[in-house]
């Protein structure tokens, strides 16, 4: 598949039933420090920024409120990691609930996929 010119994936947008909760369990199971934005002193917004300039990537991740007609909406996303194992065991100690351990799938990078406090599918790639 040809790329398309001019246009590059540049942020993916996670709604979860409880942000304090989504920020413990990313920087738990990924060691990431989210940048958190607040309001009436809470945690109102989370991100994860990768690259800097033109290679820019963020990851959001905002409470969905109770009258928010997208709020049981579940995300679907996979992060590449350089120790599978290691990522996997950290996700499932942060909170994670696994659908699958680390696997081979033909034609495939090794794999594991399991779901955040809040439902959202997340599968981690070693390439």
């Amino acid at each position: 598949m040809e790329p398309v010119k001019g246009f590059r994936p540049v942020a993916i947008n996670v709604g979860v039933k409880s942000i304090e909760e989504a920020i413990e369990f990313y920087e738990g199971a990924f060691g990431a420090k989210l940048e958190v934005r607040e309001a009436e002193g809470r945690p109102v917004h989370a991100r994860w920024q990768f690259g800097e300039g033109a290679s820019f990537f963020l990851f959001n991740v905002r409470e969905r409120g109770r009258d928010d007609p997208h709020r049981e909406h579940i995300s679907a996303f996979g992060f590449n990691v350089e120790n599978l194992e290691a990522t996997h065991r950290r996700a499932l100690a942060a909170g994670a609930r696994e659908h699958f351990a680390p696997a081979d799938e033909p034609g495939l990078p090794r794999h594991s996929r399991f779901e955040d406090p809040s439902g959202n599918r997340i599968v981690l790639w070693q390439a």
